[in-house]
């Protein structure tokens, strides 16, 4: 084999290992993002359950800004006073 045989051979295994790389970063690549993908629906779903509690943590708050409330603590206020 003279010198450009023997470069060929070298360029022809460089690309198969670069070809081999490539193809397992690819495969890396896909199931990193079936990961992600699993991640973000497991997400939702958890965001999805603590939907209701902070639409009773808002209730809660609109009842304590509400003018019922203050009304109510106006009239708790009332009582103590008279009670002194």
């Amino acid at each position: 084999m003279d010198f450009y045989q023997w470069c060929v051979l070298v360029a022809v295994i460089t690309f198969v290992i670069l070809v081999i790389y490539a193809v397992r970063t690819f495969l890396q690549i896909t199931r990193t993002a079936e990961a992600v993908e699993y991640l973000a629906m497991t997400t939702a779903e958890n965001i999805e359950k603590t939907k209701s509690t902070f639409a009773l943590l808002d209730n809660v708050s609109s009842f304590l800004d509400s003018g019922f409330y203050k009304a109510a603590k106006f009239g708790v206020d009332l009582v103590r006073k008279l009670q002194k």
